[in-house]
């Protein structure tokens, strides 16, 4: 596998991530350029917060009762305070962009609007903050073995429960984190 563009790939921690903040995530990568690497977490809701919370927030008056109870993910240390939305279908929105065929990166009040309005998106997450990584970063970090890597697809994306995303990705590699230990030279 080439290392030269990661988009629409996962990043799976590797157990012994030595960085606390990515131990067991699943980062998906939105962009890879020659500028560098800007991927989402997406297997840690943030606990005791709510979508529909956060859209009311910003004065958006949210319509679909299922938004109230969705949950925004921690998409990464960088930047927190600033939401993205992770979503199936095409860049239609004022500042959208395609990662693949059917997902996209939106960052957008508009989208906001139709989504507490129940329409435009059919999957979609409400991402807080987002990791990324200056050229050649990430290669050193994967060279390492800090991160493995394999194709992204949408069913891991959208349909998995957060909490089996981590072991999920790591099974796509024929690995399974169960049996895998970071203490290194101790029986």
């Amino acid at each position: 596998m080439s290392l030269d563009n990661l988009t629409h790939h996962f990043l799976i921690a590797a157990p012994s991530m030595p960085d606390d903040r990515f131990a067991q995530s699943l980062i998906y990568i939105c962009r890879h350029d020659k500028q560098g690497v800007l991927g989402l977490m997406v297997n840690k809701p943030i606990a005791n917060t709510k979508v529909g919370v956060l859209l009311e927030g910003l004065d958006i008056e949210v319509e679909n009762e299922t938004i109230m109870q969705d949950m925004p993910l921690e998409g990464g240390p960088v930047f927190p305070e600033v939401g993205f939305v992770l979503h199936t279908g095409q860049p239609t929105w004022a500042s959208s962009f395609a990662i693949s065929e059917n997902v996209c990166i939106t960052t957008s009040k508009d989208i906001l609007e139709r989504i507490a309005a129940g329409q435009g998106v059919e999957h979609y997450y409400l991402c807080l903050g987002h990791a990324s990584w200056f050229k050649g970063q990430l290669e050193q970090e994967i060279a390492q073995g800090d991160w493995l890597v394999c194709p992204a697809d949408l069913s891991l994306l959208f349909k998995v429960p957060f909490e089996q995303r981590w072991h999920l990705a790591g099974n796509k590699l024929g690995i399974d984190f169960n049996f895998l230990s970071d203490d290194i030279g101790h029986a």
